[in-house]
């Protein structure tokens, strides 16, 4: 099996853990199915409209190549997120690249507010997707047809799958991995990336270790921590 051609877009803005986060996950899932003897793999693409290097939203730059050819046969196109995606929807050139490609791509992904390019480029009308859990409202609010959850870390529907922010673009590209090369390419990954556990995509944004509020004092946030690991568990 040839390898799966993986184009990550990314733009002036973007958050770089949506683009870096799932290029990592392909980059490592490549080194475990080698060591495994496991057939096929990644070509894992950094692409913009102009291959010049991108300034992220955190000042880190991407170096990049240019966007292929719109008629070309992509296996994963990626459609990152970031504060930049406001700007990156008003670029005619990149959304009717988005539009023209997305048909011939095997499936379409979006990370945290990668989901408003794809939106723009009217990909996601009448299927139920997430984003991440701040811009949820103003996605449903600006594309009515869309079936917004806040609450999954990442949701599939047909060939497109969209995720929360940041972070869960690794759990998403895990889950990708899995559904290619297998359970456990993609548990190997995990573990190499020194990850507590890959997510599963049912899972909430909401999870109470980020939302509860965390004691002063170290005793006290031992025990939450115990508790909320094995809530059912007998504290002797």
């Amino acid at each position: 099996m040839s390898e799966r051609q993986v184009v990550i877009v990314v733009f002036p803005g973007v958050q770089p853990l949506d683009a870096i986060g799932p290029a990592e996950v392909f980059a490592g899932a490549n080194r475990v199915a080698a060591l495994l003897d496991r057939p096929g793999g990644y070509q894992v693409v950094l692409a913009a409209s102009d291959g010049q290097p991108v300034p992220t939203e955190s000042g880190v730059g991407l170096c990049t190549e240019r966007l292929p050819d719109a008629s070309d046969r992509i296996d994963t196109l990626v459609l990152a997120g970031g504060d930049g995606v406001q700007t990156a929807r008003s670029d005619v050139a990149l959304m009717s690249w988005i539009a023209r490609a997305a048909p011939r791509s095997r499936r379409v992904v979006t990370v945290c507010t990668g989901a408003f390019l794809a939106a723009e480029a009217g990909l996601l009308g009448g299927r139920r997707v997430t984003t991440h859990w701040a811009r949820a409202a103003q996605l449903a609010t600006e594309f009515p047809t869309l079936d917004v959850d806040p609450d999954p870390i990442y949701i599939r529907d047909g060939k497109f799958w969209t995720s929360a922010g940041v972070t869960a673009g690794i759990d998403l590209a895990l889950a990708l991995v899995q559904d290619d090369l297998g359970t456990d390419v993609a548990q190997t990954v995990a573990r190499w990336l020194v990850m507590f556990l890959h997510r599963p995509g049912g899972q909430t944004q909401f999870a109470s270790p980020v939302w509860v509020p965390r004691a002063e004092h170290s005793t006290v946030r031992a025990v939450q921590a115990m508790v909320e690991a094995e809530p059912g568990a007998t504290i002797a």
